[in-house]
């Protein structure tokens, strides 16, 4: 689960200047999810769900198994659903990762001169090192204006539903290319740069991979999102049992 930017504190956390960058929990159940979240933020207060919350299904391109995945729970919940789209959705995504860029060389540049970074890593900072200033200006142009597109989506809609991850996860031989790993991001990196909260549910596919069912919410509605994945989770077991 990834918190809404800037609400569970990230004293202590390296970088410490990051605007992209949350501190949030990892858990085997949605329960623990929530048990975790009163730890570690003491504004966050349980809330009950929607009946029937509306999942606004967010148009991408992912690969057909996964998809095929993410279909059979949205129509597996029963859950009233509308297709949307988020144009600016693969600009964000680029934008992103000027973003952090620039501030991970602002913030490890200086590591370089110590000869004690790998040469992959190494190499992928000094890169980092040639983000401009008029890159980083446009690429906080599309935060705003990816920002806003998710704002008004979710004025019609209670939590957008996508994919997690494009593809199945690579194989350990396949993520040896840092570039493949990286487009894995594809579908998670343009929420970290809006700050919404966002959260994975790992569903089984027919090809015996993980798929990710991710949700994202409202900024500061970290707590109805994670009842109206309690929800979900609620149909999705009924269907299953049935």
């Amino acid at each position: 689960f990834k918190p809404t930017f800037g609400r569970v504190s990230r004293r202590g956390v390296m970088p410490a200047h990051s605007s992209l960058d949350c501190v949030g929990p990892f858990a085997a159940s949605l329960p623990m999810l929530v048990t975790a979240m009163q730890a570690i933020d003491p504004t966050f207060t349980p809330a009950p769900a929607p009946a029937a919350p509306r999942l606004g299904v967010v148009t991408v391109q992912a690969s057909a198994a996964v998809q095929r995945v993410i279909d059979a729970a949205i129509t597996g919940s029963q859950l009233p659903n509308e297709a949307l789209t988020l144009p600016s959705l693969k600009a964000a995504y680029d934008a992103g990762m000027v973003v952090i860029n620039r501030e991970t060389f602002d913030a490890c540049g200086h590591l370089l001169a110590t000869g004690k970074v790998g040469a992959d890593i190494a190499a992928r900072l000094a890169a980092a090192g040639n983000t401009t200033a008029t890159a980083l200006a446009e690429a906080e142009q599309v935060r705003l204006r990816f920002t806003a597109e998710v704002d008004a989506a979710l004025q019609q809609v209670d939590v957008l539903v996508l994919p997690t991850m494009p593809e199945f996860p690579l194989a350990l031989a396949e993520a040896t290319d840092t570039q493949a790993v990286l487009g894995m991001t594809a579908f998670v990196r343009p929420f970290n740069l809006s700050g919404h909260p966002a959260l994975s549910i790992p569903l089984a596919s027919a090809e015996g991979l993980p798929v990710g069912l991710q949700l994202v919410g409202a900024k500061g509605a970290d707590e109805q999102m994670l009842a109206i994945a309690g929800r979900l989770l609620e149909r999705l077991y009924a269907g299953y049992e049935a």
